[in-house]
């Protein structure tokens, strides 16, 4: 909940703010110095060179570009495709934020996605090494981690931010897989990706409590702020609709489930954002899918209405009364042969 904030402008510096994010009510101080796209954030990367020739040859498009161009792409889009009751994708285990990363969920989530499919790092390293990070509210949530996520200083970040970490961290890892941010997407289609063995990192709130978007400032590139109280990430691994429930690892409590209604209520509120990550360490774009559990529906035999059963009654009567012709015309022949 909002205690109290002041509005940001492009040339004055920042008051205080108090809000609640990612498990803990959290607080951003001042800049009013201009910022600079190479040093938005206060942690230094893998390779600096490559960093700022990347972000200056506009990386967002030259990376869509590369994936667009691979030789193996993965179709992650759902085409008149009948779900089973129940998918929960097996295995998947929490990586919990806190100690380190009190506010630091989304990073999180994305790491725990990563070691899933087999890749060994941890969610401090990708942190410090891979997430635009901005101390002083230069920017918005879609360019950087706002605040600091290893104290109680951090607002959290969107989908883009989450998605350029996932990029940067295959570009070292010379890896050919890469996410994809379906953001927009219903949350009931993102079962899809469950079913395929995909998990999802998805945004609600802190044990599903209820919130709304709230103006915090307007930053110096001209974008407005916005920011849902209570903003959570947790990692989507399973579902089913006959218990309407969903299968969520939250970095906050573990692996859980919460009411299918619910969350998908919070979701989207908080803009309907996704990611999922295509392709594993081992073999890249050419993995199998990973093992789900699946429920499929049962099928029944009984006419679906009432009309199939009067007709159904009908035919049998039918049948039933053009057999003793059958049987008299049987006779007739044979008393005929004789």
């Amino acid at each position: 909940m909002i205690n109290e904030f002041l509005k940001i402008t492009a040339v004055a510096a920042v008051a205080a703010m108090t809000l609640a994010s990612c498990g803990n009510r959290v607080r951003l101080m001042n800049s009013s110095t201009e910022a600079d796209a190479d040093t938005i954030s206060n942690v230094s990367y893998v390779e600096v060179e490559e960093y700022q020739q990347q972000e200056t040859a506009e990386p967002e498009k030259l990376i869509e570009q590369e994936v667009t161009t691979e030789k193996t792409t993965i179709d992650i889009y759902q085409k008149d495709y009948d779900l089973p009751t129940s998918a929960v994708i097996d295995d998947f285990k929490t990586v919990m934020q806190n100690p380190e990363l009190p506010t630091g969920c989304e990073i999180t989530a994305l790491t725990q996605t990563l070691n899933f499919l087999g890749f060994d790092v941890d969610k401090v390293t990708m942190c410090d090494k891979y997430m635009n990070i901005d101390m002083n509210g230069e920017y918005t949530m879609n360019q950087c981690y706002i605040g600091d996520p290893k104290s109680y200083t951090g607002f959290g970040c969107s989908s883009p931010v989450i998605c350029k970490a996932a990029r940067r961290f295959f570009r070292v890892e010379k890896s050919d897989c890469y996410p994809v941010d379906l953001t927009g997407t219903d949350f009931q289609e993102l079962f899809y990706q469950v079913e395929q063995g995909r998990p999802v990192v998805v945004w609600a709130t802190m044990y599903l409590l209820d919130t709304k978007p709230e103006y915090i400032y307007t930053a110096k590139n001209g974008e407005e702020m916005w920011f849902c109280t209570y903003q959570h990430c947790l990692t989507l691994y399973g579902y089913d609709l006959d218990k309407q429930i969903v299968y969520l690892a939250d970095p906050l409590v573990g692996n859980t489930t919460y009411p299918l209604e619910k969350f998908e209520r919070i979701y989207d509120i908080l803009g309907k954002q996704a990611v999922v990550i295509c392709g594993d360490a081992e073999n890249g774009l050419d993995a199998e899918p990973k093992p789900v559990t699946k429920s499929e529906p049962e099928i029944t035999t009984e006419p679906e209405t009432e009309e199939e059963t009067i007709m159904t009654e009908t035919e049998t009567e039918s049948e039933t009364e053009t057999e003793p012709e059958e049987t008299e015309t049987e006779t007739e022949t044979e008393n005929s042969d004789d």
